[in-house]
């Protein structure tokens, strides 16, 4: 077997002129190195509700580069034990007389991800390592270069957006997290529902007569949801800033180099209670609904023509987006999903559950040795399986009964 790797040190007595080397298992040095993390108030950190199992994540805020990390509870005690005093070994028989059995190289990835949150002291090594890591990966590095240059190019973000949306917020945004405002939503929602099914026999009709211009009604289609679109992330940036939590960017990106996406970066809302984060989710989805209700009423107020068929598929369109968003059982990590994660303590959901599939044939052999949350991970593949196939089905169907149309 081989030998274990040595570190090759220079040693020197006071008295001599000489040095000596001096080797050192590497093994012995990592179990001798003492994890310090930085300063107590350059980081944050929050627990999370109980999953559940029972089990309780953290998320760990640097507050110096504003960068979030999601560990569980055995991390967050490791995390209390890096304060510079206690070298590898002794943190790690403080947590077998906690929790047990313990291997020692579990720490290193802990000791990754802490490194790349920026929340240990000792920076430079990992800087020399990233060093190293982009000469070995020249290729690589140029080209992801370039692809970020090219990239950059289709995207934009707003300056000061925590102090912009601080300030929409004082002076007059505040009234739309106003329970008036809600029930306003409701009944709008409501009316607009009775306007679109008393609109619904028409529909046939008013597909013929977008279909007439398809060009324009994709250009006022696509125009009403990029607007639409772009208050919705507004308004999650302003339910982020009615907990007094940081919106750390608000911006806008080609999805896959396609699709125009406005996004509001309100990771902070993380560092506050479970109901405010449900509240930030909820209040995005509720301006496609506010919008597309407002599109049936004007609708069903209009007179025949384009104008009227035009506004009933902008009310179909918003409410269809405000439907996606909410629903949570579409593969997609959307605002629905944020909720029932939120709700569940089960911030890994999806992530969870996709590893669980390619095993999931062996372990439903043996059903006693799956624990709660696995059988929620495995209801959550079954509705999102059967919703999405159910949405295609639909889909697919109500588009072949346009094809003669479009034709």
């Amino acid at each position: 077997m081989a030998e274990p790797a040595k570190l090759q040190l220079l040693t020197r007595q006071a008295e001599e002129s000489g040095f000596q080397i001096r080797e050192i298992d590497s093994n012995q040095a990592y179990l001798s190195y003492r994890p310090r993390r930085v300063p107590r108030d350059c980081w944050e950190i929050t627990a999370q509700p109980q999953s559940p199992d029972g089990n309780r994540n953290f998320i760990l805020k640097n507050l110096q580069h504003d960068r979030y990390l999601l560990i569980d509870s055995q991390e967050s005690f490791l995390w209390e034990l890096f304060d510079g005093a206690h070298c590898v070994e002794e943190i790690v028989h403080a947590y077998q007389q906690r929790f047990g059995d313990f291997d020692p190289a579990l720490i290193r990835p802990l000791l990754a991800k802490l490194s790349h949150a920026s929340l240990l002291t000792e920076r430079e090594n990992l800087a020399l390592q990233q060093s190293l890591a982009r000469n070995e990966e020249n290729l690589w590095i140029m080209g992801i270069n370039s692809a970020a240059k090219y990239w950059r190019r289709l995207s934009f973000t707003l300056p000061n957006a925590d102090r912009i949306c601080g300030a929409i917020y004082r002076y007059g945004g505040f009234v739309l997290f106003h329970p008036i405002a809600l029930g306003l939503t409701i009944v709008l929602a409501i009316l607009a529902g009775i306007a679109a099914i008393r609109l619904s026999p028409q529909a046939m009709h008013f597909t013929k007569m977008l279909s007439a211009s398809p060009t324009l009604s994709t250009v006022i289609l696509l125009a009403s949801l990029l607007m639409v679109s772009m208050m919705h992330v507004t308004v999650h940036a302003l339910a982020c800033k009615a907990y007094g939590r940081r919106v750390r960017e608000v911006g806008f990106f080609l999805l896959q180099g396609v699709l125009p996406t406005f996004y509001a970066d309100v990771t902070d809302i993380f560092m506050s209670t479970r109901r405010a984060r449900v509240i930030v989710d909820l209040a995005g989805p509720l301006v496609e609904l506010f919008w597309g209700s407002v599109a049936f009423l004007a609708a069903y107020q209009a007179g025949p023509g384009v104008a009227q068929a035009f506004l009933f598929g902008v009310g179909i369109v918003l409410w269809e987006g405000a439907l996606i968003n909410l629903y949570p059982f579409n593969f997609l990590e959307m605002d629905g999903y944020n909720i029932i994660a939120d709700l569940l303590a089960m911030p890994t959901l999806r992530q969870q559950a996709l590893e669980l599939a390619p095993q999931l044939h062996r372990r439903l052999l043996h059903p006693r040795t799956l624990t709660k949350a696995e059988w929620i991970q495995i209801a959550y593949l079954l509705l999102c399986a059967v919703s999405v196939t159910v949405y295609l089905i639909a889909h697919l169907d109500f588009l072949r009964g346009l094809l003669p149309s479009w034709k």
